[in-house]
């Protein structure tokens, strides 16, 4: 009886450690659906711009919107930078799991002095009465100037779904600064853990998403930590061949936004990267007359993808405090030229839509 209760207790043991050893297992381990993932860190400007076609300081990100804010449930902390302010009362409180950027555990001292000191800056101003030049000392608290984040993600293509997802794992605060002269200081603080459960769908009818934001991005994925699969065949697969061959569902680049555009035919995909004719139209300096000239255009190749234009959508979850991303849709982008060969902008060639 006694070999029967040990063996028992024994084997309880066994399963509880291979059930926690397995628990901790990365999300794609053993998954075969899941055939790429690689991790790649990009700045999303979430909170400090809320409007439409801007261009930041990087140049990289042109849109971002609020599509949730919940006011009961933010005005603890002011609707403005709600998740922002959250994420630093967590900090400087000690319930979050902080790094430095070499990836040292950092203690609260640690954290507060690294914010920087105040920084003082002199300005020039004019009495609007008798005109007199004045010079104003400013103050800032670089503690309240976060107004970007450094996001670090997983990318992962799911075979099964022929879609493109993506997962936050750490975040980074950035603060940035415009002195004076018109100068930016910016200064990239320190890691926080924030991991997304792999199993959870994120939508932001969800009661406990009480903040929800979405991003429309211009992102290079040359620099792409792999960890799992080949970056360059799933990309190609997922923008070129299957958009092609009409393995995936692709849309018309109506706008930037591609909820309400159509879906086009695989013929209509295939003319689009074939030879095409352009028709240009110019006009004589001297006499203004109209001058048509035709312009053969060569084939869409795959190696003129070097952007993507990405679509995402984030989420606070108030139940995990975790933020969490969605990709919502993908298009390749090709550079347009002008009739001198200069370059003008970037344009979507199509969208590709995530599963959901």
């Amino acid at each position: 009886m006694n070999f029967i209760k040990k063996s028992f207790i024994l084997f309880s043991c066994l399963f509880f450690l291979s059930s926690t050893m397995f628990s901790q297992k990365p999300f794609y381990h053993k998954n075969k659906a899941i055939t790429w993932v690689g991790e790649t860190e990009f700045v999303y400007h979430l909170e400090h711009f809320d409007r439409l076609n801007f261009e930041p300081k990087t140049g990289m990100q042109e849109e971002t919107r609020t599509i949730k804010l919940d006011p009961y449930a933010t005005c603890e902390f002011g609707n403005e930078k709600y998740f922002t302010n959250f994420i630093l009362n967590e900090i400087i409180e000690g319930r979050r799991e902080v790094t430095s950027l070499d990836g040292e555990k950092m203690d609260i001292s640690e954290i507060k002095k690294s914010f920087g000191k105040t920084i003082y800056d002199t300005l020039v101003t004019f009495d609007p009465s008798t005109y007199k030049e004045q010079w104003l000392i400013t103050e800032t608290e670089p503690m309240y100037q976060i107004q970007a984040f450094k996001v670090r993600q997983w990318w992962y293509y799911d075979k099964e779904k022929e879609s493109l997802g993506s997962m936050v794992r750490a975040i980074a605060p950035i603060i940035e600064i415009e002195k004076g002269d018109g100068s930016i200081f910016r200064k990239t603080l320190f890691w926080v853990k924030m991991e997304q459960p792999a199993d959870k769908k994120y939508d932001y009818n969800n009661p406990f998403v009480i903040w929800a934001k979405e991003t429309i991005s211009s992102l290079s994925f040359k620099k792409v930590k792999k960890i799992k699969g080949r970056t360059k065949k799933i990309l190609k697969n997922l923008t070129y061949k299957y958009p092609k061959k009409g393995k995936v569902n692709v849309l018309e680049n109506d706008s930037w936004y591609p909820y309400c555009a159509a879906s086009m035919e695989v013929a209509q995909v295939q003319e689009m990267m074939g030879t095409r004719v352009d028709t240009i139209i110019t006009y004589d300096p001297e006499t203004y007359k109209e001058n048509i000239e035709i312009v053969k255009k060569s084939k869409v190749s795959y190696k003129n993808f070097e952007y993507y234009r990405v679509l995402q959508h984030w989420y606070f979850d108030k139940s995990t405090h975790t933020l969490a991303s969605k990709v919502v849709s993908i298009g390749p982008l090709l550079n347009i030229y002008d009739d001198q060969g200069k370059f003008r902008f970037r344009r979507a060639l199509y969208y590709i839509m995530s599963a959901h």
